[in-house]
Formats: C-alpha cells, structure tokens, sequence
C-alpha cells in the first residue's frame, strides 16, 4: 500500500497541484490547433486543408487533433464559435466605453462588419468560406447577429434615434461604405464616421420636426 509520502512525492497526493497545468496545457494546444486551422483554410480553403495540413502547422501530432476535434467540420465549427464569441466581446466592450456615442457606434460597425470583412477579403477562397459558413455555422452567426443587432438597438436608443428601421440603415451603411475606396481599417473608419454623422443628423432632426 503507497504511504502519504510516497503519494506527495509521486504526485498524487493533491491531484489540484496538477489540475491547472494540464487545463493550461490543454487549452493552449487547442487555441494552437484552431488558429492553424484558420490560417490554413484562409489559405487554401475548406476543401484543400485537410487535418494533416492543420497538424503540422501546429506542430502537434494528428492523432492530438483528433483528441480535440472529430472532423473537419467541427474544426470549422470551432473557429466560427471563437471568432462570433471574440466579436461579442468586444462589442460589448465598445458599447459600454465613456466615449462619444459617434466614436462607439463606428467602432462597434466596424468590429461588426468590417473586422471581419478584412479578415476573410485575404483569402483567395471567399466564396467557399462563405458556403461553408452558411453549411455549417449558420447557427453561430444567427445568433451573433441577433445579439449584435440588440447591441446596436441600444446605442441607437442612446442617441434618441426611435426610428423602427434604423438598426438595418446603419448596417447597410457599414456594408456599403466597404464597397467605396479603400477597405482598410483607418480609411474605412474615417468613411463611415462620416456616414454616421449624415445618419444620426437625419434620423435625430426627424424626432425634432
């Protein structure tokens, strides 16, 4: 039978001493596992990357994937989970800054629409990026968009701005003025703040008529 002290000195004892390095471990390898998935599907597209290609752009066995995710598909599943999970946080972050409502909705369109715009305009394989986040986070981004656009209602509400439509104008601004010139951050935020300003001017003076 193993004595107290031979269970402190194998490690068993007090099995939290452990717990949080191998939590720590295991969340690393899974984060190294999704942004090399990211990368490689930004790159060669969904069909191309296979779990080989994501392993060894990690720098982990492919049975280690495995241990994580099941398919490609779950992969791809995972990354529209983190990055609709990112943009909510730092939706939420924006909306409650002490700066001028102006500065916070632009801010909020372009983490909500521009960000990710830029971020999948890199790739050479936006439309199948597309089918498959149609195919398989539908979900994800339905609900990020409900939770976005209630984010949006608020700000607006803060501006006064009763206007039943007024969430899907600013939306629609977002999504054009990446259409016009350059869809980089810094000239793309200056476009739009002064779309905002045309918006809130209009849509603020019809409350005052």
């Amino acid at each position: 039978m193993t004595s107290a002290s031979q269970k402190s000195s194998l490690g068993l004892a007090n099995p939290s001493r452990t717990t949080p390095d191998v939590a720590s471990d295991s969340s690393e390898k899974r984060v190294r596992i999704l942004d090399a998935a990211l990368s490689h599907f930004l790159r060669y597209g969904v069909k191309r990357t296979s779990v080989d290609d994501v392993a060894r752009e990690a720098g982990i066995a492919k049975g280690t994937v495995y241990l994580y995710f099941d398919s490609k598909t779950a992969l791809f599943s995972a990354i529209a989970e983190r990055l609709c999970a990112d943009t909510l946080a730092e939706a939420r972050g924006i909306v409650g800054e002490a700066k001028p409502l102006t500065e916070r909705i632009v801010k909020f369109l372009d983490c909500y629409v521009g960000k990710p715009h830029r971020l999948v305009a890199q790739s050479p394989h936006v439309a199948e990026l597309a089918a498959s986040k149609q195919a398989i986070a539908k979900a994800a981004y339905d609900a990020l968009d409900r939770r976005m656009k209630s984010l949006l209602r608020g700000l607006l509400d803060e501006a006064g701005i009763v206007e039943a439509r007024a969430t899907e104008m600013f939306l629609a601004a977002a999504m054009g003025t990446l259409r016009t010139r350059d869809a980089a951050g810094k000239p793309y935020r200056t476009r739009l703040t002064a779309m905002t300003d045309v918006l809130i001017a209009g849509l603020t003076s019809e409350i005052e008529r």
